[in-house]
């Protein structure tokens, strides 16, 4: 079958003119140019062409469409399709192919078999897919319909040649091939993407479906990486096949041909694919994670093992509960697995494992091009299991330890030949052939990936001085990386999956050793027993059994900690990566770069010590701030934003500090760190505040209430919400509103002296902690009624006087106050010791300010009080958001 006339007639010129096929008799039924023939003498043609004895002749039959439906040629035995399209109906397909199967006895032989030959794979399966009558559409298989395309496989078997290897299809590799442009579309997206799901079982929904998904939408809702998802409906159920019959039809009229009954039954569709929608966004918070462990999971048959229905069984149990959320057990998914569409999450398991297995015949740098690029579609889980993107890995390593840089000088676009980046005397001590470095806490094996490559690099420089790598053969280059992953890289984790994903990303699917291990509970390991740790990870003979070394000093130690763990009352998180900094310093390695949040700068829960040593460290010589946590993992808020440091065990002296807002880079300056009880993060900052407490006035905080001043949390109820003579005001949040309560004075048991002063009221809890620029700061100040108190959702300054009163709403309005408060707040919680370089005015007509001036010219005003020079006026007025 060719596409027309003149391709008949060009084919069958070649023919001719074959060795081979010159010995057949071309047969051209496709007419030649004006000519026409009929069917009839089409037919006839053939048929003496191949003669009453056919096993003694020889033919080839061109046509561009006679004798394709009709008529019966006996002894044709095989088509081949050249010509149609991807969306050549199936009926027409058909019709044609069968041609070469109408029965026949051929000199006393049945003809038993008959072949369709097709160049174009794709259209072969969708044209039987549709003959089989069943949609070959992600999300939409039935079991049904498997056994229908199984029983048509058994009549029409097909066959893929490819290269020398002939492959039969089976249903799963049917489906599989139908739905390819699908699951390339949920590779890509990282799971992240509808066609993942069973369209057929989310839009049959039950009651008792339903509601499981309410329940897994409370266990997941959490999870910062879910999107906002909508309310499932429990009236609002799936269809019987009778309703979908209908309803199908009622899809095909126009509006005004529909009856009432099919106009409810379209309007019940949408609901039902409301229901669809919103359970899909649902399991989201479920399958952004599976990918990284299709990726790692350690499996011998891919076909057979890497299913839905076995996808528990992939993941050890620990690993499970590291990388799913929360209280989502193996139990609980179970339920949920039929929701997902088998051929679409088999196949992207595959392809993901493809894509690495491919890349393990590739020179390492266009290796990590692959694997990083496969890396760049996995998602993040959640602020917990947080994977560090390519891009932070070569920045964070590069400006702290240097090395060969995958990165552009803007550092927005990720190289295949890699730059190198020189720290001086730490890079050559770092990446020296010789060393050990150790990854505390490998997720995706990112940062192994890089340190290894920059030693291999060192490592060819060794074997083949002055050699230009790129004319080394692949397994000169394999050997000196496999070296270098054998004695020089070692690695911790916190499960057997990291491991496993660790160790592909290093060596893909070859039998190359690595240094990896894993700790059953790693942060438990480290907070409860650091000696017992230690002592195992600095042993290379018995522990990694890769050296004989019984103390092994590590030349680097490198990574992304965990950053907090859920406390056992589950209300609160508790930081841990401050645990991971002490250890690592602990084994006293040469150097140490890990990259934190940022918050323990001057906050965090539980860490004023681990401040305060930080500040006293002198071998910390750099310090590379973002406030803005999206900057290095987007999508991702770490409240009070991200750093890495460089700890240098040789180095003593100032800290080079550099912090980065959006495009604005402030810094390097050097700094002493213990300056200041906190680190202050802009340079610009620390000369305006060296300025303002050169004053040494007394701090506001002499007028500012404690936290709970009368004794009452923000949840505090029991109260009237309704005014009642004789009670005095309650001022309190809930959900962000504002809200007046009323209470007897007799309840009020704690700082009762505070109840009849004036008093200016500041919500407890202002903006994100300077993530966004400018930045309020602060909620706005209230002068609330007198007598008054309040719950924990307020701190109130008090003073004796309205009129102090107003002056202190105003000055709290300044850009000026707000702009000292946020040295200290890196969060949105606004406490007490914010305020603490607050200096405290003088607020009555006295004062050297005018406070009956707008809040602009107070601003004015302040900066010449403190001598604050152009740079550092615009400074602040670019940082802080007026108030009105």
């Amino acid at each position: 079958m060719v596409p027309g006339v003149k391709e008949a007639k060009a084919l069958s010129r070649l023919l001719k003119a074959h060795p081979v096929f010159g010995q057949f008799e071309i047969v051209n039924v496709a007419g030649d140019g004006d000519e026409e023939e009929k069917k009839e003498d089409a037919l006839q043609k053939v048929e003496q062409a191949i003669s009453d004895k056919p096993h003694e002749t020889y033919t080839i039959t061109l046509s561009c469409g006679r004798l394709t439906t009709g008529v019966s040629v006996k002894a044709w035995t095989a088509v081949f399709m050249l010509s149609g399209s991807y969306n050549t109906s199936a009926s027409a397909y058909m019709q044609t192919i069968f041609r070469v199967q109408t029965p026949a006895t051929i000199n006393g032989k049945m003809k038993e078999e008959c072949f369709v030959f097709d160049f174009a794979p794709d259209r072969t399966l969708k044209v039987v897919a549709e003959a089989a009558k069943i949609s070959s559409k992600a999300g939409t298989t039935s079991d049904q319909d498997r056994k229908i395309i199984g029983d048509f496989l058994n009549f029409c078997p097909i066959i893929s040649v490819q290269g020398t290897q002939m492959r039969s299809y089976n249903v799963e590799n049917m489906l599989e091939q139908l739905k390819k442009v699908y699951i390339e579309k949920v590779v890509r997206n990282g799971f992240e993407d509808e066609y993942l799901y069973n369209t057929h079982e989310l839009m049959k929904l039950d009651e008792v479906e339903l509601e499981d998904f309410i329940k897994l939408k409370k266990i997941i809702g959490s999870t910062k990486a879910m999107p906002k998802s909508g309310d499932i409906d429990l009236n609002k159920q799936g269809f019987d096949k009778e309703e979908y019959e209908q309803l199908e039809r009622a899809k095909k009229k126009k509006q005004r041909e529909l009856t009432e009954e099919e106009k409810a039954l379209l309007e019940a569709a949408k609901e039902k694919k409301k229901n669809r929608d919103t359970a899909i966004s649902i399991l989201r918070g479920i399958s952004i994670r599976m990918p990284l462990l299709l990726y790692g999971a350690e499996v011998s048959n891919e076909d057979r093992e890497l299913t839905i229905e076995n996808f528990t069984e992939l993941v050890d149990d620990q690993s499970w509960k590291e990388f799913m959320p929360k209280d989502v057990t193996k139990k609980v998914f179970l339920k949920f697995k039929k929701y997902y569409d088998p051929d679409v999450f088999r196949a992207a398991g595959k392809r993901i494992r493809a894509m690495a297995r491919a890349a393990d015949s590739l020179k390492p740098e266009d290796r990590i091009e692959r694997i990083t690029a496969l890396f760049a579609t996995f998602r993040n889980p959640d602020k917990e299991t947080v994977l560090t993107p390519w891009r932070v890995v070569n920045m964070h390593l590069g400006d702290c330890l240097g090395g060969y840089v995958f990165l552009d000088e803007s550092r927005e676009k990720t190289l295949v030949e890699p730059r190198f980046v020189s720290q001086g005397e730490v890079t050559r001590e770092v990446f020296s052939p010789e060393g050990y470095i150790l990854e505390i806490n490998s997720k995706s094996g990112l940062y192994p990936l890089y340190m290894a490559y920059s030693i291999f690099r060192n490592e060819l420089e060794k074997r083949h001085p002055g050699q230009d790598v790129r004319t080394l053969e692949l397994d000169q280059l394999l050997s000196a990386w496999d070296k270098v992953v054998k004695e020089n890289i070692f690695v911790i984790c916190k499960t057997p999956m990291a491991k496993a994903i660790t160790k592909r990303t290093l060596v893909g699917f070859r039998q190359a050793e690595v240094n990896t291990r894993y700790f059953e509970d790693l942060v438990h390991q480290i907070t409860d027993k650091p000696e017992q740790f230690m002592k195992k990870v600095q042993n290379g003979k018995t522990y990694w059994k890769a050296n004989t070394e019984t103390t092994m000093t590590f030349n680097a130690i490198v990574g992304n900690p965990p950053y907090q763990v859920s406390a056992e009352s589950g209300n609160r998180s508790i930081p841990v990566y401050n645990h991971f900094i002490d250890i690592s310093k602990k084994f006293d390695p040469k150097n140490l770069s890990l990259i934190v949040p940022s918050r323990w700068m001057s906050g965090g829960l539980g860490l004023s010590d681990f401040r305060q040593s930080m500040l006293e460290d002198r071998r910390i010589s750099n310090i590379t701030d973002y406030p803005d946590s999206g900057q290095i993992f987007p999508g991702v808020e770490v409240k009070g934003g991200i750093c890495y440091f460089l700890w240098d065990n040789d180095f003593d002296g100032k800290c080079s500090v550099t912090t980065i807002r959006g495009e604005n880079v402030y810094g390097p300056i050097k700094r002493e760190l213990n300056k200041y009880d906190i680190l202050v993060r802009d340079s610009i900052s620390v000369t305006i505040l060296d300025k303002i407490l050169a004053q040494e006035e007394e701090s506001i905080i002499n007028i500012l209430s404690v936290d709970k001043e009368f004794g009452w949390t923000s949840n505090f109820k029991d109260f009237q919400t309704k005014k009642i003579d004789g009670h005095i005001p309650l001022y309190y949040i809930v959900k962000g509103k504002r809200k007046l309560g009323w209470i007897s004075r007799e309840e009020v048991t704690k700082s009762v002296e505070l109840i009849d002063t004036c008093k200016v009221m500041i919500p407890a809890a202002g903006s994100d902690g300077g993530k966004r620029i400018p930045d309020i700061v602060l909620g706005k100040p209230l002068i609330a009624s007198k007598p008054s108190v309040c719950t924990q959702s307020y701190l109130f300054f008090y003073v004796d006087d309205m009129e102090k009163a107003t002056n202190i709403e105003k000055y709290l309005k300044t850009k000026f106050l707000r702009f000292l408060v946020s040295l200290r707040k890196m969060t949105q919680h606004a406490t007490r010791s914010t305020y603490t370089w607050v200096p405290l005015q003088n607020f009555t007509t006295e004062s050297d300010i005018n406070w009956d001036a707008p809040i602009p010219k107070i601003d004015q005003q302040l900066y010449q009080k403190y001598g604050l020079n152009p740079e550092e006026i615009a400074f602040i007025e670019g940082m802080i958001k007026r108030m009105e």
